[in-house]
C-alpha cells in the first residue's frame, strides 16, 4: 500500500511538473491566441500593462489574466475610458487546453471602475462588442467566447445621460451573472448585491446610499436595440419589489415596465423618493400592510412623456415615531396616480379616498384630490378628534414646545391652490375648530397660554371667533372678532395678519405682557435660547382692539376699569383714547408707540388726570425717580395734561436725555409736609406752621428737557400769615440738582393788600445744591433772569448718521429783576453717532 502511494504521489507530482512545464513553454503562444480572438469580439482598443498564464488564479480552471486594464469606449472623441481594471480574469477548462479549442467560459473583474456615458446627441459609449461575431465564429474555432458566468468583486458602475439628466452611481461588492451570447442576442442572469450611491433623475436623487438585493434576468436584442426584463425582484431592506417589462432603445426609449411591491413598509417606501419630499418624515416607520404597483408604457424623451399609473394604499396599518412614542393606528386608505391624457404634470391627479385611522384612541378621516401639478386644484375634506398633546409629539411643529387639551376639527377646501393660500372665497375654504382645556406653550412667548376655551370658524380667508376665553400668564382674556387674511398668512411670513377684536380681562399684568413674545433670533441669540429683552412687534400684524379691564397692574400701578382702543399699524401703536382709574383718580391717555426699532422705540403721548392724589400719584410713579421731593412730603388733588415724547431703548428704559414733555397742573388743597427745605424758613414762620404748609389752587405750566424740569414762576397763596403770597421759580435736573429762587413779600400782614403785591419789596432766597446737600442763602443785588439753554435750530434736511447743526447765538435781552423761568424751546432729538432714526 504504502509503495502504491508513492507512485501515486510521484506520478501526480510529475504530471503537474509537466503541466506546469507545458504552460510555461505555451504561455506566449496562449496569449497570441487569446489576444487574437478577443479582438475579434470587441470593437475597442483594450489595454493591459501584462498578460500571463495562471492555473492558480481561477483554479481549478486555468485563466489569462490581464493586470492595470483600461478599456475605451465605443465614441472615439469620447475622452472618458468605459472601463479601468485593477485586473481581468478570463478562465477556460483544462480539457479546452487538451482539446485545442479555446473556450473562454468566465470572466472576473476585480477592483474597476465603470463609466457608462449616453451625450447630448444620445449616442452611448458602450457598444464594444461586434455585432456580428457569430457569423465569423464557425463552431470549430480555435478561441472562442462561451460565457458561462461573469463575477463582479469590487466594481463601482456609473451610468450618465446627459441629454436626460440621468446619473446613476452603486457599488457592487460581489455580485454574479451568466451570460450567453447568441448572435445578436445577449441574456444575461444576475444575482448579489448592490450598493445604489444614488439614482438622480433631473434634481432629485432616489436611492441614496440603499443596499439592494438583485435577482434580476434580462434579454438584450442587440440588432432590434429591445432590452427584455424577465421576472425580476429587486429587495430594498423588507420591501419586495416585482420587475418585468421591456424598453426599447431605438431612437427616445420606449418603455412598458410593470412593477409591484410586497413587504413594504413606510420606511421603504420613503426609500425611493428624494430627500426634499422626505425630510419632515424620514424618521417615521409603520407596521401592517403597505402596498403599491403600478405601469409605466410609452415614450420617454424630452418631447414626451410616457403613461404612469400608480395604485397604492394601506390596510389596518399603523405609523410611529421611535422618538416620539406615539403611533397612528388602524391607518387604511386608497390612492392612485395618474399623469393623463397628457403625460404631463397638468393632467396628473393624485386620489386618496377612505382615509380613516386613529391617534391616540381618536379617530380621524378624509378625503384628499389633487389635479394639476402645474396650477394644483385641491379637493380635502377632513375630520379629527384630537388630543393636542399626542398629535404635537407624532408631528412636532417647531413653533410648538409643547400642547395639551381637545380639539375637534371639520375642515373643506376646494378651488386652486393658489387661491387657497391667497385669498380665498368662502365656497372655496370653510372649517370649524372647537377646543377646551387647552394649554399651549409657544416658542417665541416667554409665558404659556392656559385654560383656551373657545370655537374658530373658518370662512374664506378669514377665521371669526365668537367667544374665546383663557390666560397668557397672569393675565386673563375674553375676546370676540375676526382675523382677516389667515391662509395668506399662514402661506406666507410676508402676508399680513389683521385682527379686529374687542377684548375684556379681569386682570392684565403689563409686568409680563411687555416682554412675552420675544423672538428667537440666530444671529441675536443663543441657539434656544431667546433674543435679548425688548418690545419685539411682528411686521405683518395689524391690530385694532377694543379693550376693557377690571383690573391692571404694571410696577406700582394699580388701576381699574381700563377701558379703549388700540391699534397697530406698521409696527406703530395708537390710541384715540385710553381711560384708567389709578391713584385715586381718573387718567386718561391718547398718542402713539412707534415699535419700528426695537433699539429706540419713541411714545408720543398726550396724558390727562383728574382729581388726582399726589401722594398716592408720586408712589405709583416711584416718586419719578428723585428723593427730593416724595410722596410723604405732598398732599393735594391734581389735575393735569402732560404732552410727551418719550425714547426708550431695547430693555424698555427711558432715555431721559431724550425726553421732551409739557404739563399743564392745576393743584387744589394741596399740603407741603415735613419739606426740609421750608425749615430753613424758621424767619418767616415757626417750625410747626413750615411743617404742615397748606396751599390754596395753584396753577402752573412745567417743562422737561434735556434731562432738565424747568419751573416757571409762580405765585402760591400758603396758609403762613408772615407769608402769605410766595414766588418760586427754578429748575431740577435728572441728576438731582436743584435751583429754586423763592420770593417772600416783606411784611404782607402790614402793608395794605394792594401794597403786599409778590413784586413789591421783599425777601429772596435761593436754594441751590443737590437733594442731599443743599444751602439755602440769601440773594442780594439785582435779580438774575435764569434762562433755558440756547435752543438749536430745527434742521433743515439731515442726511443719515449725521446730528443736526447748532443754531446761530441769540441775542439776549437785557438783565432784569426777576427770576422767572422761560419756557424752553422745544428741541429735536439728536441721533447719535452714526445713527439715524426718523420718525
Amino acid at each position: 500500500m504504502r509503495r502504491f502511494l508513492k507512485i501515486f504521489c510521484f506520478t501526480l507530482l510529475g504530471l503537474l511538473t509537466m503541466g506546469w512545464l507545458g504552460l510555461w513553454l505555451g504561455q506566449d503562444y496562449l496569449v497570441g491566441l487569446f489576444v487574437r480572438g478577443l479582438n475579434q469580439y470587441l470593437c475597442v482598443p483594450v489595454h493591459a500593462s501584462r498578460l500571463e498564464v495562471s492555473a492558480l488564479d481561477q483554479f481549478p480552471r486555468l485563466s489569462v489574466t490581464l493586470h492595470d486594464v483600461t478599456v475605451q469606449g465605443s465614441v472615439p472623441t469620447d475622452t472618458v475610458r468605459l472601463a479601468r481594471a485593477r485586473r481581468l480574469y478570463c478562465a477556460f477548462d483544462a480539457w479546452d487546453l487538451v482539446s485545442g479549442h479555446y473556450r473562454i467560459r468566465e470572466v472576473t473583474l476585480t477592483d474597476a471602475r465603470v463609466h457608462i456615458r449616453r451625450n447630448q446627441q444620445d449616442v452611448g459609449n458602450y457598444h464594444i462588442i461586434c455585432p456580428d461575431t457569430a457569423a465569423v465564429q464557425p463552431d470549430d474555432a480555435p478561441f472562442k467566447l462561451a460565457l458561462e458566468g461573469i463575477r463582479l468583486e469590487r466594481v463601482a458602475v456609473v451610468y450618465e445621460d446627459a441629454g436626460r439628466r440621468q446619473y446613476i452611481a452603486l457599488h457592487t461588492p460581489a455580485a454574479q451573472a451568466q451570460v450567453a451570447i447568441i448572435g445578436p442576442l445577449v441574456e444575461v442572469a444576475a444575482t448579489g448585491e448592490a450598493l445604489v450611491r444614488t439614482v438622480r433623475l433631473g434634481s432629485d436623487d432616489y436611492f441614496q446610499q440603499k443596499l439592494l438585493q438583485l435577482r434580476a434576468a434580462v434579454r438584450i436584442d442587440r440588432q432590434q436595440q429591445q432590452l427584455t426584463i424577465q421576472p425580476s425582484e429587486i429587495g430594498v431592506g423588507p420591501a419586495r419589489y416585482s420587475l418585468a417589462g421591456s424598453i426599447g432603445y431605438r431612437g427616445a426609449p420606449q418603455l412598458n415596465v410593470r412593477c409591484e411591491a410586497a413587504g413594504a413598509d413606510v420606511q421603504a417606501v420613503l426609500a425611493l423618493l428624494p430627500p426634499r419630499l422626505t425630510r419632515s418624515l424620514a424618521g417615521y416607520r409603520s407596521r401592517g400592510q403597505v402596498y403599491f404597483g403600478g405601469t409605466v408604457q410609452g415614450e420617454w424623451s424630452d418631447k414626451q412623456n410616457p403613461a404612469v399609473q400608480v395604485q397604492f394604499g394601506c390596510r389596518q396599518a399603523s405609523f410611529f415615531h421611535p422618538k416620539y412614542r406615539q403611533a397612528v393606528e388602524q391607518v387604511s386608505l386608497k390612492g392612485t396616480f395618474s399623469n393623463g391624457a397628457a403625460r404631463n404634470g397638468r393632467t396628473a391627479v393624485l386620489a386618496l379616498q377612505n382615509i380613516q385611522g386613529q391617534l391616540a384612541g381618536r379617530a380621524f378621516s378624509g378625503q384628499l384630490r389633487l389635479e394639476n401639478f402645474i396650477n394644483p386644484q385641491l379637493a380635502l375634506t377632513a375630520r379629527a378628534d384630537v388630543d393636542l398633546r399626542r398629535a404635537v409629539q407624532f408631528f412636532p411643529v417647531a413653533a410648538v414646545q409643547s400642547a395639551q387639551g381637545e380639539a375637534q376639527l371639520a375642515l373643506q377646501l376646494n378651488g386652486p391652490l393658489q387661491a387657497i393660500r391667497g385669498r380665498p372665497t368662502a365656497r372655496q375654504v370653510s372649517g370649524q375648530l372647537t377646543f377646551r382645556g387647552v394649554t399651549l406653550r409657544l416658542r417665541d412667548f416667554r409665558q404659556p397660554f392656559t385654560g383656551l376655551a373657545g370655537r374658530l370658524e373658518l370662512r374664506g380667508a378669514d377665521v371669526a371667533f365668537s367667544s374665546i376665553a383663557g390666560r397668557l400668564g397672569n393675565s386673563d382674556f375674553q375676546a370676540r372678532g375676526t382675523l382677516h387674511n389667515v391662509t395668506g398668512w399662514a402661506a406666507s411670513a410676508r402676508q399680513p395678519l389683521r385682527v379686529e377684536a374687542a377684548v375684556t380681562s379681569e386682570l392684565l399684568d403689563f409686568n409680563q405682557l411687555l416682554y412675552v413674545y420675544q423672538p428667537v433670533k440666530g444671529s441675536a441669540a443663543k441657539p434656544g435660547q431667546p433674543a435679548p429683552g425688548g418690545l419685539h412687534v411682528p411686521a405683518t400684524l395689524a391690530l385694532s382692539v377694543q379693550t376693557q379691564a377690571r383690573q391692571v397692574r404694571f410696577r406700582r400701578l394699580r388701576g381699574r376699569q381700563l377701558r379703549g382702543t388700540m391699534r397697530l399699524q406698521n409696527q406703530v401703536f395708537s390710541s384715540p383714547g385710553l381711560t384708567l382709574l389709578a391713584a385715586g383718580g381718573r387718567i386718561s391717555v391718547r398718542g402713539m408707540v412707534d415699535a419700528r426699532r426695537t433699539e429706540l422705540l419713541k411714545a408720543s403721548t398726550i396724558a390727562s388726570c383728574q382729581q388726582l392724589p399726589l401722594d398716592s400719584l408720586f408712589y405709583v410713579f416711584e416718586n419719578f425717580g428723585q428723593q427730593f421731593i416724595t410722596a410723604r412730603h405732598l398732599r393735594g388733588r391734581l389735575t393735569a395734561t402732560a404732552e410727551s415724547d418719550t425714547y426708550f431703548d431695547a430693555h424698555l428704559s427711558p432715555l431721559t436725555e431724550r425726553l421732551e414733555a409739557e404739563v399743564h397742573a392745576t393743584i387744589q388743597d394741596g399740603q407741603l409736609l415735613d419739606f426740609e427745605p421750608l425749615q430753613r424758613l424758621s424767619l418767616v414762620a415757626n417750625r410747626a406752621t413750615l411743617r404742615h404748609l397748606r396751599f390754596a389752587e395753584l396753577r402752573n405750566i412745567l417743562y422737561v428737557q434735556s434731562r432738565t424740569v424747568y419751573i416757571p414762576q409762580m405765585d402760591i397763596r400758603s396758609n403762613v400769615r408772615a407769608a402769605s403770597l410766595i414766588r418760586v421759580t427754578g429748575t431740577h435736573t435728572f441728576d438731582q440738582q436743584i435751583d429754586y429762587h423763592v420770593q417772600i413779600p416783606l411784611l404782607p400782614g402790614l402793608l395794605s393788600r394792594v401794597a403786599a403785591r409778590a413784586d413789591g419789596p421783599g425777601l429772596r432766597l435761593a436754594i441751590q445744591g443737590s437733594e442731599d446737600q443743599f444751602t439755602v442763602r440769601y440773594e442780594t443785588g439785582p435779580g438774575r433772569t435764569a434762562t433755558a439753554p440756547a435752543p438749536a435750530a430745527p434742521p433743515s434736511s439731515t442726511t443719515p448718521g449725521t446730528a443736526t447743526p447748532a443754531a446761530p447765538p441769540v441775542s439776549r435781552p437785557a438783565a432784569r429783576p426777576s427770576f422767572e423761568v422761560k419756557k424752553p424751546v422745544k428741541q429735536p432729538a439728536q441721533p447719535q453717532t452714526g445713527e439715524y432714526f426718523e420718525f
